[in-house]
């Protein structure tokens, strides 16, 4: 890695953790821990897998119903495989967005990765963005690289995720979307899991 590389991420995880600490996200890299925490507020998560699209789409694809209801946008279009179950976008480099109509939603994530042209998946950064919080990582995980965010205030609207490699063709891309919804009373009770999070510690 060179040294360039290095400060850029340092300076990006900086920015990161002041983001979390005022806006009331919790951030994780583990499904497992997502669909935990919403289920410990009685929550559930629905998950668009995006089967059955396939070629191009114009940009303002609608999809999903009830709760999981979506809209995703991207300059240029979308592109879906239908054999790899897998929805990006028609350009390269360009963030993809999805957008959710539903109230409930006050959690959201997916297995966000890079791919070529052909959708082989393409080891790389991804930066991924919820609100004013963007996660930033490496995707060497492809399809199983996992970026999950859990609201301890209100309703989230939108998640919009990118490539982050100069220079480097790729498409944005996701093989799942989950979206966490949670009846409202009971996301007073978020903030106290959000404490409950932050007195983690490293052992």
């Amino acid at each position: 890695m060179s040294t360039t590389t290095v400060k850029v991420t340092f300076v990006l995880s900086t920015l990161l953790v002041s983001s979390i600490a005022s806006s009331a996200l919790i951030v994780t890299s583990s499904s497992s821990t997502f669909a935990t925490a919403v289920a410990l507020q009685g929550g559930s998560v629905l998950t668009e897998s995006f089967d059955g699209y396939n070629g191009f789409y114009s940009s303002g694809l609608t999809g999903g119903s009830g709760d999981l209801a979506w809209t995703a946008t991207a300059l240029g279009g979308l592109y879906a495989d239908a054999g790899t179950s897998s929805m990006s976008t028609n350009n390269a480099v360009v963030a993809l967005t999805m957008t959710f109509s539903s109230p409930n939603v006050f959690a959201v994530g997916g297995n966000f990765y890079n791919t070529d042209a052909a959708f082989n998946t393409v080891p790389g950064h991804v930066v991924v963005t919820v609100g004013t919080v963007s996660y930033f990582y490496e995707s060497n995980g492809g399809s199983s690289a996992f970026a999950g965010f859990i609201s301890t205030s209100g309703a989230i609207n939108s998640i919009s995720f990118q490539p982050f490699d100069l220079g480097v063709q790729v498409y944005a891309t996701a093989s799942s979307v989950v979206v966490g919804v949670v009846p409202s009373p009971a996301v007073l009770a978020l903030g106290a899991l959000a404490g409950a999070f932050g007195r983690r510690r490293r052992n």
